[in-house]
């Protein structure tokens, strides 16, 4: 269906809309958006365009939809280009433009405002070949529907008035309600395709006995009248209705007249009945006015409903409905999914193994054609179909790519629900195709450089860049059908490259070197060193490696570009070297007990006159701390001397030394000719802390000497 200037002006407003869009889509606009309007003169598209000379275009579009556009609002247009800072503005109006505004646009904003009219966009719409929506369709087709109704229908001429309004829309609108409760039809689907009218006659007569006793009565028939029916609920306002309005014009197909009485007759029944209830005699009944209607008593509907067919009785005046359907044959449904499927696919059904499956609301039709499985789901009652779902068989979906493609390679296929995109290698190239699985159609969604162009430009990138060299391609993958992925490798180690489909550019790399590298990267920043292991650690290595005083662990980045010591150790034999060194500068004499790597090297030494403890640094040997102490047989000698030196005694005796290592020192007891010592000696220094003495004989002598034991025990 082609695009005209009236199926335009029929389109709904959002409908419209979204027909812009899909025509700035082909027009080549990279991004559009809905605007939701605020007000009435609001804008409702906004468009991006790359422009090679000026840049990004930025246009926004507006659909006046009542009438003709005027200056006014092409003013108020205006104001938006300036608000949203626009480069130009599409102003739609499927009706056209007042002259004033033609007028406005050709002098204040030529070049900043496109006026599209009707016919010009209808133009564009069959230019970029956009498609008529279904929705618009459907309402193109329901327009035709009413027009076919009202050319089915006959105009009846009555002799009278109706007494209750007859309208054939809304007797059709009774019966779509009641079929659409009744069953899965929807009221729009019911359309009118003959309508038999049944109608009688009656009479509206004017009778009065006395100025109290007076009234309008209707006569139906001899066993129906209403006496009083100008104060009846249902009938004083047709009848009032009725006695004004001109004779009837009915729209039918057919119509049937039922006369149960006579005008001379209706008027003897009226005064028999007026007489009888009034108790009065027939001759006081007077008759002033007589007026004759016609009552609708039913209606025979014949209506379509798609491919189906029915009838329906509706009771008037109150339009009770009565009517039933019966689905369509099976035999229609297969041939109309074998139609829907030749159209789709342009293949026929296989053989006769179609299954039809009955549900409640929908009959199921599925099956196979060469290429393609299908299932067709229709409405049991009018025959629309509702859904078709047809799927190519993956062996169908390689065969066409093989078809399409000679002699290219499949390297994957991915399937979804209703396409599938295939990657293939054709030559040197990588493209992906993606296939609408429900027709079979193809087309090229990405075409990636040469494959030896993008392994050059990768390996090119990731050798200027990274410590290594001599890579080469060992495999490719295409990634969500945009992004080409090499993977190289060598010695020197492995590099992912992900190359970007639309440009050829790097997007994205990763870069790991072998474990050999890693160590040959160490070994040129600590020349004279030697490796003793290298250890994947995930994202790292770690390289230990020696020389001959040192040991050295170092933290290198898998991409070999970070590289950090994160340990330096004295090799054992220079530690002990250093120990002994340390440990003769604190006694000349001194060995070395022990010595064991914790943070630092813990070394234990045993001279003559010291004993202790020194903390060598890890990888330097300078001492970081030091504990050491003078022996026992060191601090006695040294009282000794003291005693001789200062009190002149000749001979000293030690008679107890008490060694207290947890508060660094000693008691010593030491006995002259007449006296004896005491002191407390520091063990790390030498120093006396605190000395006494007290003569060997005599009482009060022996009572210091029992408080000094005490002391100094």
């Amino acid at each position: 269906m082609a695009w005209t200037s009236e199926i335009v002006m029929l389109s709904p407003r959002d409908s419209l809309i979204d027909v812009l869009i899909e025509l700035l889509k082909r027009m080549g606009f990279m991004e559009y958006e809905k605007v939701p309007r605020r007000g009435e003169w609001g804008l409702d598209i906004i468009a991006l365009r790359k422009d090679p000379i000026a840049g990004t275009e930025k246009v926004i579009i507006a659909l006046h939809e009542k009438g003709l556009a005027d200056s006014r609002r092409v003013n108020q247009f205006g104001e938006l280009l300036d608000e949203h800072r626009a480069d130009k503005g599409v102003f739609v109006s499927p009706a056209g433009f007042t002259k004033d505004a033609k007028l406005l646009l050709s002098r204040e904003y030529r070049g900043r405002i496109v006026p599209w009219d009707g016919d010009k966009l209808a133009s564009l719409l069959n230019n970029y070949s956009v498609p008529v929506p279904e929705d618009i369709e459907r309402i193109l087709e329901e327009r035709e529907e009413v027009n076919h109704q009202e050319e089915t229908l006959r105009e009846f001429n009555l002799d009278a008035p109706l007494l209750y309004e007859f309208s054939p829309e809304e007797i059709l609108k009774g019966v779509a309600r009641y079929l659409s409760s009744n069953y899965p039809i929807e009221p729009d689907e019911v359309e009118l395709s003959g309508l038999r009218v049944k109608l009688q006659s009656a009479y509206i007569i004017s009778w009065a006995v006395d100025d109290e006793n007076k009234g309008r009565a209707v006569v139906f028939s001899r066993d129906k009248i209403v006496l009083r029916a100008d104060e009846d609920a249902e009938l004083s306002n047709p009848i009032r209705k009725a006695r004004l309005d001109s004779p009837a014009v009915i729209r039918a197909t057919e119509r049937e007249l039922e006369v149960p009485l006579t005008p001379g007759e209706a008027v003897l029944v009226l005064k028999e009945t007026a007489a009888k209830e009034l108790g009065t005699s027939e001759n006081k009944v007077q008759i002033s006015d007589r007026r004759k209607v016609y009552v609708p008593k039913e209606a025979e509907l014949e209506f379509k409903i798609g491919a189906n067919r029915g009838t329906a009785l509706v009771k008037l005046p109150k339009g009770k409905v009565e009517a039933s359907i019966e689905p369509l044959p099976e035999k229609y449904f297969v041939e109309k999914a074998r139609e829907a499927v030749m159209k789709a696919t342009g293949e026929g059904i296989k053989g006769k193994g179609v299954k039809i499956t009955k549900k409640k609301k929908k009959v199921l039709v599925s099956g196979t054609t060469e290429r393609f499985s299908f299932e067709a789901a229709f409405n049991p009652y009018t025959g629309k179909l509702l859904r078709l779902d047809t799927r190519m068989s993956e062996e169908a979906v390689k065969k066409l790519l093989a078809e399409s493609y000679p002699g290219s390679e499949i390297l994957g296929v991915e399937f979804n629900k209703k396409s599938a995109v295939a990657d293939l290698l054709t030559g040197d190239t990588v493209v992906s195709v993606a296939i609408d699985l429900s027709n079979g159609e193809t087309r090229e969604v990405a075409r990636f450089p040469s494959l030896k162009g993008a392994v050059e430009k990768g390996k090119s990138i990731i050798e200027e860049n990274f410590p290594v060299n001599g890579l080469s391609l060992s495999s490719y993958r295409v990634v969500e059908h945009k992004y080409l992925e090499l993977e190289l490798s060598g010695e020197d180690g492995m590099a992912r490259v992900r190359i970007d489909g639309s440009t050829g550019d790097v997007l994205d790399y990763y870069v790991e070197i072998s474990e050999k590298r890693a160590g040959e990267l160490v070994l040129e920043k600590y020349p004279g060193y030697e490796i003793a292991s290298v250890s994947d650690e995930g994202d790292e290595y770690l390289v230990d490696a020696a020389n001959e005083t040192h040991e050295i662990k170092v933290r290198l980045s898998k991409d070999g570009k970070m590289m950090e010591e994160i340990d330096r150790i004295l090799r054992r034999k220079l530690a002990e070297k250093i120990a002994e060194e340390k440990a003769r500068e604190v006694d000349p004499e001194a060995k070395v007990d022990s010595i064991e790597l914790a943070k630092d090297w813990v070394v234990t030494f045993t001279g003559v006159s010291k004993v202790g403890k020194l903390v060598l640094h890890r990888a330097t040997g300078e001492i970081v701390e030091k504990e050491a102490y003078f022996t026992e047989r060191a601090l006695e000698e040294f009282y000794h001397r003291h005693v001789r030196e200062k009190y002149g005694e000749e001979n000293p005796r030690t008679e107890r030394l008490t060694h207290y290592k947890d508060k660094g020192y000693v008691h010593i007891k030491v006995s002259g000719k007449d006296r004896l010592y005491y002191a407390r000696i520091d063990t790390r220094s030498g120093g006396i802390l605190k000395e006494d003495s007290v003569s060997a004989k005599g009482l009060t002598a022996r009572l210091k000497q029992m408080n000094l034991e005490r002391e100094y025990r």
